[in-house]
């Protein structure tokens, strides 16, 4: 299952709460300034233009172990996603609809918004599942800003 999702969802503020929050495309906040400082983020830019992917896997579901995981590529343009794309490997049914309406939810959360702002917590109810593209969002970032250093270098 592959997709790319519509849907009135916007980033969490749940266990990434805290993030740096920057600009989206058009210079303006994406989501409310917090009423405290902002925690350092550990995605810290510069980051290069391009696709990049990552693979994250996961599971147990109720202390059974399961072999699900996520596919997910993002296209950057400053440092801002305008494009996303996840391909879901379920084990079992429900896994399958999770990641179905995960992926049906995925692109209204996060396109226009800047990889700092693209965490999410339990969209379309799937923790596991979100936790699984956080993972990959995370490692996404890594590789743009070792793109970045690399072509500065």
């Amino acid at each position: 299952m592959t997709g790319c999702g519509g849907g009135e969802v916007t980033p969490s503020q749940g266990d990434y709460a805290g993030r740096a929050q920057t600009a989206g495309p058009a210079g303006k906040p994406t989501s409310p300034a917090s009423a405290s400082a902002p925690i350092a983020s550990p995605t810290a830019g510069p980051y290069a233009d391009g696709t990049f992917s990552a693979s994250e896997a996961y599971g147990p579901v109720d202390d059974l172990i399961e072999d699900d995981s996520l596919d997910v590529s993002l296209t950057l343009s400053g440092g801002v996603i305008t494009d996303v794309k996840v391909s879901g490997h379920a084990s079992t049914g429900t896994s399958k609809e999770h990641i179905q309406n995960f992926v049906g939810s995925i692109d209204a959360a996060v396109v226009g918004h800047s990889i700092e702002d693209a965490h999410v917590q339990a969209l379309a109810g799937a923790s596991k599942t979100s936790n699984a593209f956080n993972d990959a969002v995370d490692a996404i970032a890594a590789q743009s800003r070792a793109s970045a250093a690399q072509s500065t270098s």
